[in-house]
């Protein structure tokens, strides 16, 4: 008899030993990522454990520095320390006062003021610790006068935050001249804007 091959089955068999592998690497991989996560859990819980320990070593820190400060601050609170306090600003003050240069202001507005302007007062305002603001009265012969002192005011290193407070006409033996309040920020120190 003939010897006949016969496949009864109606689908071949599936690659088994592909689908194997591919498993397997699978396996590896995931095996690999949680070995990674692992370590770094491990890693990340010892560094937090050294961070927690700094943390409540700052924090003890903190309000032991927060006591001092309290502490201090109830002994600046007395009378004796509040006065002592108002006369050192007040010293401060004055030797601000003492250190404004006039000579070094009136040789600034000097170069800035026109030939038809003149100065009529000039009151400076010493704040602590803060600008010069100047109060300024000037008369000039015509509005263009006026017009070019303040544009050369506002255009100066010097000045800043130039404010016309009033503006108002003057009759002086039989001319009317211009006469204007007004009030800038003066900085001594500085060169250029």
């Amino acid at each position: 008899m003939r010897e006949f091959d016969l496949n009864l089955s109606t689908r071949p068999f599936p690659a088994y030993r592909l689908i194997n592998i591919a498993l397997a690497i699978l396996l590896v991989v995931l095996a690999a990522l949680s070995f990674w996560q692992a370590v770094g859990f491990r890693r990340y819980s010892r560094l937090a454990r050294s961070i927690r320990t700094e943390e409540q070593d700052t924090r003890v820190e903190a309000e032991a520095l927060g006591k001092r400060v309290a502490e201090l601050e109830s002994r600046l609170d007395r009378p004796e320390a509040t006065a002592k306090l108002n006369e050192i600003g007040f010293l401060n003050h004055l030797i601000q006062r003492k250190n404004f240069s006039w000579t070094r202001l009136i040789a600034v507005l000097e170069d800035l003021i026109p030939p038809g302007v003149h100065l009529t007062t000039l009151s400076p305002d010493i704040a602590a610790n803060g600008p010069i603001r100047l109060h300024l009265d000037v008369q000039a012969r015509s509005m263009a006068d006026a017009k070019v002192f303040l544009e050369r005011l506002e255009q100066s290193p010097f000045f800043e935050k130039v404010i016309v407070n009033n503006k108002a006409q003057k009759e002086l033996n039989g001319a009317t001249d211009i006469v204007i309040t007004l009030s800038a920020v003066y900085y001594p120190q500085k060169e250029t804007r």
